[in-house]
């Protein structure tokens, strides 16, 4: 009977209590531990294993009545009620303990988004371990508010952010993690710790495809912009908002061959490009005065010539500098006049053979029979409008227009 396994159950927990209350007091402590391992042995019995379950609310009661909190420890755990148990443990300051019954715990991914917080204030690194042993068991979104934490000043200090930078990497690489929030935090925790070269390591294997950008390119410039040391960072975020140049000018602040490097890149706006190669021969020439350079930009770059950059010079400056590049400029109009004058010539030609085609033709004639009939309809010619061909074809103008209507497709109709 179900109500008399309870009652005997319940009796036996509270007699059991009872007596290891009592050599509690009395400081039998070798004797408490035989009776208390007695009482494990009781627990376990597969007999009480559904009565227990049962009544496990009223198996707590009493032990927490008589203030056994090993006992309700180890009855929790038959249990298999891990959060009760970690709640002990952290109550306790036994994180790592804590972190044991969590890891061996089955389905408790809502337990580790719950305690992973505290733990990862105290032992970080065993808790990123064990976040990393679960895999895609865990969300990471979800483990957010774990990080957070570590973006605190504070926490440069220790090795806390190191673990969070740890996490989101295994994430990203090993996971393939393409969340937007994932990618942010791991980016800002980047540049807080100024770590230029992971931080440009990651911008340049995640941005290959502007599309395919897995973080907010807005909030990484923002992020970069309020940290010093970051410039380079910054021009390649703007390069894949595709502001170009934005990211020209910055370049030229610390890098005018990185500058260079984004005005070189593919595009399809000619106009762009040349809009950035002057931009950069202007500063080479205003600001580092350096005119050998800006020459050399002449060769290196197909969009800009002589003529685009003389405004940028000084006044007085000797033409010998330059003189080369003025000559071969020179040379090079010099051959495109040529060939405007040779496509000129062609032209002429072929508009007086066209004027003497014209000529010809208005002079041409053909004789049509009184009786001659449209080569479509079949009616007399003469009643209207007609077209003579020099092929001795004749045919009435709407009869004409009409089939060849039907020869066209829909959209010249």
């Amino acid at each position: 009977d179900k109500t008399q396994c309870t009652m005997l159950t319940t009796w036996l927990v509270e007699l059991y209590l009872n007596e290891l209350g009592v050599l509690q007091d009395q400081g039998k402590q070798q004797d408490r531990k035989r009776l208390q391992k007695d009482f494990h042995d009781m627990l376990q019995k597969d007999m009480l294993k559904e009565c227990l379950e049962v009544n496990s609310r009223t198996i707590y009661s009493l032990m927490a009545s008589h203030g056994c909190v090993e006992d309700m420890v180890f009855f929790a755990g038959l249990m298999k009620d891990y959060e009760r148990v970690i709640n002990y443990h952290t109550q306790q300051s036994h994180y790592k303990e804590a972190l044991q019954v969590l890891s061996q715990s089955v389905g408790s991914a809502h337990l580790f988004y719950k305690f992973s917080p505290l733990l990862m204030q105290h032992i970080p690194t065993a808790t990123v371990d064990a976040w990393i042993e679960k895999g895609r068991n865990l969300e990471p979104k979800r483990l957010i508010p774990s990080l957070i934490q570590c973006n605190q000043p504070a926490a440069a200090e220790s090795h806390q952010m190191q673990e969070a930078i740890r996490y989101l990497e295994f994430c990203v690489e090993k996971l393939g993690n393409r969340e937007t929030a994932i990618h942010n935090f791991l980016l800002s925790l980047y540049a807080k710790l100024n770590d230029k070269t992971k931080l440009l390591k990651y911008l340049y294997k995640h941005s290959k495809v502007d599309s395919a950008v897995p973080y907010d390119a807005r909030y990484a410039l923002r992020v970069c912009n309020e940290v010093k040391e970051l410039d380079r960072a910054c021009v390649h975020i703007y390069s894949v908002m595709g502001l170009l140049e934005e990211a020209v000018n910055l370049a030229l602040t610390f890098d005018v061959d990185l500058a260079k490097e984004v005005a070189s890149r593919q595009m399809n706006d000619d106009s762009l490009q040349k809009k950035l190669w002057l931009s950069i021969a202007k500063h080479v020439i205003e600001e580092e005065q350096n005119i050998n350079q800006a020459m050399k930009f002449l060769s290196d770059c197909a969009y800009l010539k002589i003529e685009d950059i003389l405004p940028f010079f000084p006044d007085f400056v000797t033409i010998d500098q330059f003189k080369e590049a003025i000559c071969r400029s020179l040379q090079e109009y010099n051959t495109h006049i040529d060939s405007l004058k040779t496509e000129m010539k062609g032209a002429t030609e072929s508009a007086k053979s066209i004027r003497a085609d014209i000529h010809e033709v208005r002079n041409k004639y053909g004789i049509i029979a009184p009786d001659a009939k449209c080569g479509l309809c079949q009616f007399p010619l003469l009643t209207k409008g007609f077209y003579l061909f020099p092929c001795h074809h004749y045919f009435h103008s709407d009869c004409l227009i009409q089939e060849l209507m039907q020869q066209l497709p829909g959209h010249q109709r």
